[in-house]
């Protein structure tokens, strides 16, 4: 008999469901899914500024370490904690750059739904180490101006501000991952999971206005706060400027998150999310890097003062007047005095610590080894070979 005639079921005949049957989901890795000519120029343009800055990052961490270490060892915690900070951030730059992996030599007209989907996973899994690394960036400031404030409010206030980081950081972590419960279904674009209870898109958008405009604020006073200890301090006038513009580079990293702000509140409104979704990242990595750089800054006041001394920026402390040279160290430094031809000549030794931001910054009218000492070169020229020797 002719099964095909008899209405028995043929050789393979099961594994082919019957017509109008749920023959399974899709399979997505089957699906293109080209990022459109706007998506792909931005994320060329990310991936640049993400190599681009990490570098930078990386060159000014290692400088911040080597001054903090050498010729004398004097890390405090503040630096520990900045190291930590740049784990997270290279971490988050990692994840970030895989979500658009096309920008390096990929056809990004072979792009699946698959990889879009892989895209979104890591850019939901970078959302809290995101959150903690700016937490441990300016935790790294608070810490560095604990160590040069001793004002009780001052400090107090300071403390209050690490105590918010920490509670924001747990904020923006379980907002990550309770955006969707399921977690997965935050990335499952073929709906497969049915009974996710996910948030709106008006509720994520509010979450990532509330979090940037924290940001926002954190930036500015952390950035404004080093202009209290500069009034104090009794060095020329360009190079307090010069100094205040250092640390307050800060403010570059609240306009990043101003953008960004206003990029979330635009979020989901467009019909390319693609797009959206590397416009958010590129500017919350530059939100990140910029902060972490303006961290790092401070404590290469020296290096910096040089090349500025080298263009004719700032004075020196050991430029030769009429009257002698002045020059600033710690109270536990020495003077070294030389008599040659009945010539005294008294030098300030500058402290070993003079290539980090402490030895302009303590010394703000504080008393024992936050002071701040001048010596002033005397030279007279006697005859007879007398000498005298005189310091003030």
């Amino acid at each position: 008999m002719d099964p095909s005639t008899s209405g028995a079921p043929g050789p393979g005949s099961a594994s082919r469901p019957p017509p109008g049957a749920f023959a399974g989901p899709p399979d997505p890795s089957l699906i293109p899914s080209p990022p459109t000519d706007a998506a792909n120029t931005a994320a060329h343009s990310f991936a640049a500024a993400a190599v681009t800055l990490n570098i930078i990052s990386f060159l000014l961490f290692s400088a911040r370490l080597w001054t903090r270490s050498f010729p004398v060892f004097h890390m405090g915690w503040d630096d520990y904690v900045i190291s930590a900070a740049w784990v997270l951030v290279l971490t988050n730059s990692v994840l970030l750059i895989l979500t658009v992996p096309y920008t390096f030599g990929g056809d990004p007209s072979t792009f699946t739904l698959a990889d879009v989907i892989y895209s979104n996973k890591l850019a939901v899994l970078s959302q809290p180490i995101w959150a903690w690394s700016m937490a441990a960036i300016k935790i790294s400031v608070a810490g560095m101006l604990l160590r040069l404030e001793q004002r009780k409010k001052v400090r107090q206030f300071l403390w209050i501000m690490i105590g918010l980081q920490v509670v924001v950081s747990i904020y923006g972590t379980l907002s990550a991952v309770l955006q969707c419960i399921p977690l997965h279904a935050t990335w499952d674009l073929l709906g497969l999971v049915t009974d996710a209870k996910c948030w709106s898109k008006g509720a994520i958008r509010a979450n990532s206005i509330s979090i940037a405009s924290f940001n926002i604020v954190t930036d500015v006073l952390f950035a404004l706060m080093p202009v209290t200890f500069l009034r104090k301090v009794q060095i020329p006038l360009r190079e307090r400027v010069v100094i205040g513009v250092l640390m307050a580079l800060g403010v570059f990293a609240s306009g990043a998150s101003i953008v960004k702000a206003t990029m979330a509140a635009n979020f989901g409104l467009t019909d390319d999310p693609n797009l959206e979704g590397i416009q958010m990242g590129t500017w919350s990595l530059i939100e990140e890097q910029v902060a972490f750089i303006a961290a790092c800054v401070p404590c290469l006041r020296k290096p910096f003062q040089q090349v500025l001394q080298h263009f004719g920026l700032v004075t020196t402390n050991a430029a030769t007047k009429n009257t002698g040279a002045t020059g600033y160290g710690r109270m536990n430094a020495t003077t070294a005095v030389s008599n040659v031809n009945g010539v005294i000549r008294m030098k300030s030794l500058t402290s070993s610590r003079a290539q980090s931001e402490e030895d302009i910054l303590q010394g703000s009218g504080q008393t024992g080894e936050s002071e701040i000492w001048r010596t002033t070169e005397v030279r007279v020229d006697l005859e007879g070979g007398n000498s005298i020797r005189e310091k003030r």
